[in-house]
C-alpha cells in the first residue's frame, strides 16, 4: 500500500488501530523510507498509533473470542515506543496509549489528523474496529488505502467483528471501495475509490 500511494501521489497520514508490539508500524515507517525515490512527498507522513498496550479491557458479549483475550495482547508501551523511535529517523511518530473509547472520543481532527494515506485496523473484535473506523471517517479521500488484519475472524462472519464494523464504516462514510488484496491468515486490502456527498 505504501508503493501504491506512493505511485498515486495520495498525501495524508498514516494511522494504526492495534500496534501490539511494533512490528507491522516499524515495518510501515520502512516502507516509506523506501518509497521516498519515487515521490519525496512521502516523507511528509506521520505516523499515529493506538493501542491500550494491555489488552482489551472489558469486552462486549459479541465480541468474545477464543483467542482474542487481554493475555494474549498485553505488552510494554516503553519498550513499543523505544522500538519505534529507533527506526522512525525523521518522521513525526505518536503513539497514544489507552482505550479506543477514551483516546478517539475527540475526534481526528483534534489530533492534527486531516487526511489519511494508510488506515491499518488491526484491534480484532466488532466494538474497537467501529470506533477506530467512524474517528476515521473525516479523513478519507479518494486513494486512502484500508487494511483490515482480521477480516475473517469469528467463523467468517459479516455480522461479527471487523467485517460487520467495516460495512457499517462504509454506509456510515457514504463510500465505495475496491478490494486491493487478501494478505496472511485472513486480512484484506482495499481502496476507497469513491466517496458520495
Amino acid at each position: 500500500m505504501h508503493y501504491l500511494s506512493a505511485i498515486e501521489d495520495v498525501n495524508g497520514d498514516y494511522l494504526e488501530f492495534g500496534v501490539y508490539t511494533g512490528s507491522s508500524f516499524c515495518h510501515s515507517i520502512r516502507c516509506c523510507k523506501h518509497n521516498q525515490n519515487l515521490n519525496p512527498n512521502v516523507l511528509n507522513t506521520k505516523f499515529y498509533g493506538f493501542d491500550s498496550f494491555s489488552g482489551f479491557g472489558k469486552i462486549a458479549d459479541e465480541d468474545i473470542h477464543p483467542f482474542y483475550t487481554d493475555s494474549n495482547f498485553d505488552t510494554s508501551f516503553d519498550q513499543v515506543n523505544k522500538r519505534v523511535r529507533r527506526i522512525s529517523g525523521g518522521f513525526e511518530v505518536k503513539l497514544i496509549q489507552g482505550f479506543f473509547s477514551d483516546t478517539l472520543i475527540n475526534g481526528a481532527e483534534s489530533m492534527g489528523i486531516n487526511k489519511s494515506r494508510i488506515i491499518f485496523i488491526d484491534s480484532d473484535t466488532y466494538s474497537s474496529a467501529t470506533e477506530a473506523l467512524n474517528f476515521c471517517i473525516p479523513t478519507i479521500q479518494e486513494g486512502t488505502f484500508i487494511i483490515l488484519d482480521d477480516f475473517f475472524s469469528f467463523k467468517g462472519s459479516l455480522e461479527k467483528g471487523v467485517a460487520k464494523a467495516f460495512n457499517q464504516f462504509l454506509v456510515n462514510a457514504s463510500a465505495e471501495v475496491r478490494e486491493v488484496f487478501t494478505y496472511g491468515m485472513g486480512g484484506k486490502v482495499f481502496v476507497i475509490s469513491k466517496i458520495n456527498n
